[in-house]
């Protein structure tokens, strides 16, 4: 197909009509180059620029604005993402610091405060409510004689740093040795202290005297009660003293006092065994109750004793309890105790 040079004119100078154009447009489309006659270079410098309507060219700058600013908001965006997201980290970084700090802060905190934390003092109670002397053993194996009408009260667990009871009434005291611990007893506000040794201390409720004497070793007496204005005093009391004080005129007095009292009291002893035979056990027993126990060797061959023996107890009945934990049969002789199988 081929058109005219007049057609291609009319075309370049925008005079075709709608059939024309469409005629040259199909034909433009089918060929590479224009004939070089058909425009000079003066009549193309001459030709007017093809003029774009005014809607045309605002649409096609509302097209170029979109592209343009849509890719700057977005690099906007992005770099703001961006700040944002090391912001969050950092912040998430520095929350996730405190909180520890907090957590270790609390913990440390519970932690002190849980050492601090103590349990409760439970106390034990011992009210002697007979007309009789009674003896009882305290944790620590300490015997004491509790007189009628008397109150004995300490701390579960007994033994911490030191040993303390409170005594209300009259006490006799056999204190078990330990100098890491010492033995403490109030009464009345005043308190006596011992490492290990045997005192009777009286504080009778309705009495203005209390009263503490010392039967062996050595004990440390001092006031305590400072709400109703005791005289200062601390005395160490040697065996066969006794110290008396007057609450009423607020005096301390030292003396001796009678040895017999010292022999009454002093009869509180025990046995202590651990493993031990009982031919050892018995040849102690006839030491102390001056008896003869009569028995062969290989009756107590591999038997053992474990355990405490008052010798405020009879001998009788401490043999009888000895025979009957190893299945021996005792019999009381004119000479003594025979003991066999």
């Amino acid at each position: 197909m081929s058109v005219s040079d007049q057609l291609l004119d009319k075309y370049f100078k925008g005079q075709c009509s709608p059939e024309e154009k469409l005629q040259v447009l199909d034909y433009l489309n089918k060929v590479d180059e224009l004939p070089t006659h058909l425009l000079s270079k003066d009549e193309w410098d001459k030709t007017d620029d093809a003029i774009i309507d005014e809607a045309k060219t605002e649409e096609m700058l509302n097209a170029i604005k979109r592209q343009t600013i849509t890719k700057v908001y977005r690099l906007k965006w992005i770099k703001v993402a961006a700040v944002a997201a090391v912001v969050l980290a950092v912040l998430t970084v520095t929350l996730l610091n405190l909180n520890r700090t907090a957590l270790n802060t609390v913990l440390a905190k519970n932690k002190i405060l849980s050492i601090k934390k103590t349990s409760p003092i439970k106390w034990k109670s011992v009210t002697n409510y007979t007309e009789h002397n009674q003896l009882f053993t305290l944790p620590d194996s300490s015997i004491v004689k509790i007189y009628p009408g008397a109150e004995l009260t300490y701390a579960i667990p007994f033994v911490k740093n030191k040993r303390e009871v409170y005594l209300n009434g009259k006490g006799f005291f056999q204190v078990t040795k330990d100098k890491k611990h010492p033995f403490i007893v109030y009464a009345k506000g005043i308190s006596t202290t011992a490492l290990g040794t045997s005192f009777t201390i009286t504080a009778l409720e309705k009495s203005k005297f209390i009263k503490v004497q010392l039967h062996t070793g050595k004990v440390w007496v001092k006031n305590m009660d400072s709400m109703h204005h005791i005289s200062a005093f601390s005395k160490i009391l040697l065996p066969g003293k006794e110290l008396v004080y007057n609450s009423l005129i607020n005096k301390v007095k030292v003396s001796d006092f009678k040895s017999l009292s010292i022999k009454t009291e002093n009869v509180l002893k025990e046995l202590n065994f651990t493993q031990a035979s009982l031919v050892d056990v018995f040849a102690k027993l006839e030491k102390e109750y001056k008896v003869k126990i009569i028995y062969d060797r290989a009756d107590l061959a591999e038997m053992s004793f474990t355990g405490s023996l008052k010798l405020t107890q009879s001998i009788d009945t401490i043999l009888e309890e000895i025979a009957e934990l190893n299945k021996l049969n005792q019999i009381k002789t004119t000479e003594g105790y025979l003991i066999r199988k």
